[in-house]
């Protein structure tokens, strides 16, 4: 069944702020995340806590969407992150839990063809943005929750692969730097 976005979720900006190194609240910009979505290394922006910082502090479920610059992805919070507040460069999608379920939501939103879309929605600017119109009207293909688990489960195995692909090539590095180190000195 086809289904825009707006009928399954809830678009909301993200926190917009100046962010500071001192603060107590990890302040989420695109730049801690790789290219397929996951945090990687320590947060190093933060923002002070209190009621308006409480307000758009991130909630199990909810999705990040990055609506600015060259790189569109989507990721799905993670309650292990702790207090977190993403920053104004993401759209937070609060999907509907008894509609969708949001790691797939991710993949569709991660799906190339649809990062295509957004990436054309974009262009013509010398940054390219996606407007919360356009993303709320993103049309795509609502499956039963049991597909929806697959493709989740799918996901998860993906990810898994890439990570251990990636330690298996530094592994690789280091061997080989080490032989050649060896060899040469």
């Amino acid at each position: 069944m086809q289904v825009q976005l707006k009928d399954i979720a809830k678009i909301q900006f993200g926190y917009y702020t100046q962010p500071s190194s001192e603060g107590t609240i990890p302040y989420l910009q695109a730049k801690q995340f790789n290219h397929f979505g996951q945090l990687v290394g320590e947060n190093d922006t933060f923002v002070e806590d209190g009621e308006r910082t409480n307000d758009n502090l991130l909630e199990d479920g909810d999705i990040l969407f990055v609506s600015k610059g060259f790189r569109f992805f989507a990721t799905e919070y993670q309650t292990e992150w702790g207090k977190t507040v993403a920053s104004s460069i993401f759209f937070v999608i609060k999907p509907d839990k008894t509609k969708i379920l949001p790691s797939y939501l991710v993949a569709v939103l991660n799906h190339p063809k649809n990062l295509l879309h957004f990436q054309q929605s974009g262009a013509g600017t010398s940054i390219p943005s996606i407007r919360k119109g356009e993303l709320a009207d993103f049309t795509f293909n609502l499956i039963t929750f049991e597909q929806q688990e697959k493709i989740v489960a799918l996901q998860k195995l993906y990810l898994m692969d890439i990570e251990i692909t990636q330690r298996l090539l530094k592994e690789k590095q280091t061997l080989f730097q080490t032989v050649l180190s060896k060899t040469i000195n």
